[in-house]
């Protein structure tokens, strides 16, 4: 029974790993920022409500005065944030008044998105493998019910014979 234990809690621990990640994948999905459109983000500056942008790469995390939580919009991936700002009609003063500021792009954002939607199922190919794998053993020893497992004792002769008797 010892040695069957770190087989079975193997599993186990593929089974709460695949529950934990199908968890924080919903919980992370529902707690996503606002979004808005890049005009509205520009209407907003002009009307002085903005208190400052972190740029990351096509992505813009807007902070409007008053709020704590950041509204996300995008921007073209080839123009620079300020340049469509401008474009959209938001005065040299008004864009002096934010706090903008550019942080590297993350280039490890599609993997970690990648692993997110794909872990998921690789723990439960892997859960349905063991499981099977498993069920197979069982099914096995179900088949094996009527050979013998009697073994000769050393040599060919018996150790009892008529004369015994």
């Amino acid at each position: 029974m010892g040695s069957r234990w770190p087989k079975n809690g193997f599993v186990y621990l593929l089974i709460l790993i695949a529950v934990a990640a199908l968890f924080f994948s919903f919980s992370s999905q529902s707690e996503k920022a606002k979004q808005a459109e890049i005009t509205e983000v520009a209407n907003r500056i002009q009307a002085g409500q903005v208190s400052k942008i972190i740029v990351s790469g096509d992505t813009l995390r807007v902070f409007y005065k008053g709020q704590k939580n950041p509204v996300i919009a995008h921007k073209e991936p080839s123009v620079g944030a300020i340049h469509t700002l401008r474009a959209l009609g938001v005065s040299e003063e008004k864009l002096a008044a934010v706090d903008i500021k550019v942080e590297p792009s993350n280039d490890w954002g599609g993997l970690v998105s990648l692993l997110g939607t794909f872990l998921p199922l690789l723990f439960g190919g892997a859960l349905f493998y063991f499981l099977f794998r498993q069920a197979q053993g069982a099914n096995d020893q179900a088949l094996s019910f009527g050979r013998s497992r009697a073994r000769m004792i050393s040599g060919d002769k018996p150790t009892v014979t008529f004369d015994d008797v």
